[in-house]
């Protein structure tokens, strides 16, 4: 078994894998030998099946996938000991005739791979924000605290700081055709949803507004208060919504007592309104400080993404589309989503060529960690900040068996890691700003 390569370019080349008839030959013997002491055939005995009857029937397929099987190693071998990062998968190069009993055969791919460079990350520089609380953020947030815990007081009318639940159902027409089971959407609304709360501020209790289809779709953030995704608007059954006032009540916000910092972050962990301060403050700097990474790391990266030659294997990728992608037709197809997809190509390169580098790896205790961070998040949504270390992984666990969620989790672990690498390797100006200058900035 041996492998050549021609290079076309520094970033493609043919790779043909030879293989002598020996090479597995012996291996579909086998495969021969076993099929016949198992095979169950109509006229025969198990295991009394004529070797020659299995051989006529079985060893052309047997000898292609042990070919396809040798193949595939001595193709991925090669890569791995070159250390090669391909572009894309390899093309295989069409045969005419494949003769299996030949003494030698060879099959060749095209590949293409990622161009040899560096990037020296300390000759780039962004700004590095320190962000604080202010004592309006932090107050806001022990407010939500005491909202979470508050208790209802049911109203007669809408009031500026009443709730409002609200059951929002299609209007069935009185022609309409056909069975019409829609559930209704059960949503709560205050003067923060100023649409939908505007919608009903007038009405009392079982009291009812009708809104046409047009304007659920026409007013995306109207629809989205009522309960309706942009596609769920636009493809109501019904010309109308009927939005029904099901409750109307105010809550007695919950006392800033040690009832309340023991419900939400566990027994005796805080034991004053000062310790309650400081503690949010913390966590909202550590929250707020997380963001100024993720923006440093975004520019630093926006700019290695700019300013980086990445030479890339254009003529093998468009080969590589029209292989395997059935809706793809033409070259001139191929070209031209190569052309949309190149800046996004590069950006991947470029974060995998920084991984490599600075031998960026991920395990499953990594995913794990962050699989029960996510739990904990979710949790904090509820108010719970004492649930078990044991508790918090068992349901980590159980996320994980999700292989989507496994994928999604490692994608982030591995994004963490490259964040620290171009935080410690880039250089930072720092700066202080407040929150609300720090919101400017992401929206430039």
């Amino acid at each position: 078994m041996n492998v050549t390569a021609q290079n076309h370019d520094e970033v493609s080349a043919l790779l043909t894998v030879t293989l002598d008839k020996s090479d597995y030959k012996d291996k579909v013997e086998k495969q021969l030998h076993h099929y016949a002491k198992n095979a169950q055939i109509p006229g025969f005995r198990k295991g009394k099946v004529p070797l020659s009857m299995v051989r006529r029937q079985y060893e052309a397929g047997i000898a292609f996938e042990e070919v396809n099987k040798q193949v595939s190693e001595a193709l991925n071998n090669y890569v791995n000991e070159n250390k090669l990062r391909l572009v894309g998968q390899p093309v295989p190069q069409p045969v005419d005739d494949l003769n299996l009993n030949a003494d030698q055969l060879s099959v060749a791919f095209e590949v293409g791979y990622e161009p040899n460079f560096s990037i020296d990350l300390a000759k780039y520089e962004a700004p590095h924000y320190k962000v604080e609380a202010s004592d309006k953020e932090i107050n806001t947030s022990i407010e939500n605290m005491q909202k979470r815990f508050a208790s209802r007081e049911e109203q007669d009318k809408i009031g500026k700081d009443s709730y409002v639940a609200l059951a929002v159902s299609q209007v069935v027409e009185e022609d309409a055709e056909g069975e019409h089971n829609h559930a209704p959407k059960n949503v709560t609304v205050s003067k923060e949803q100023k649409e939908a709360f505007e919608l009903v501020k007038k009405l009392k209790k079982e009291g009812t507004v009708t809104v046409s289809k047009e304007d659920i779709v026409a007013k995306e953030e109207l629809a989205k208060q009522l309960g309706f995704s942009k596609a769920e608007a636009e493809h109501l059954h019904h010309n109308e919504v009927e939005v029904k006032v099901a409750d109307i009540y105010g809550l007695n916000l919950h006392d800033l007592n040690q009832e309340l910092f023991d419900k939400v972050y566990g027994e005796g962990t805080v034991t004053s309104e000062e310790e309650l301060k400081a503690k949010v403050k913390a966590e909202l700097d550590e929250y707020f400080q997380q963001n100024a990474d993720v923006h440093f790391v975004n520019k630093v990266l926006e700019q290695v993404t700019e300013k980086e030659e990445v030479v890339l294997p254009e003529t093998f990728l468009v080969k590589w589309l029209l292989f395997s992608n059935q809706n793809i037709q033409t070259e001139e197809q191929a070209t031209e989503i190569l052309e949309s997809e190149k800046s996004q190509l590069k950006y991947q390169i470029i974060e995998g060529k920084l991984m490599n580098d600075n031998d960026v790896k991920i395990d499953y205790s990594d995913v794990l960690a962050q699989a029960e961070q996510l739990v904990r998040n979710q949790l904090a949504i509820y108010g719970i900040h004492h649930l078990g270390d044991d508790e918090v992984q068992k349901y980590a666990v159980e996320m994980l068996k999700d292989q989507e969620q496994v994928r999604q989790i490692s994608s982030e672990v591995a994004m963490a890691k490259l964040k620290d690498v171009i935080l410690e390797k880039a250089t930072k100006k720092e700066t202080t700003i407040s929150h609300d200058e720090f919101l400017e900035e992401l929206k430039k």
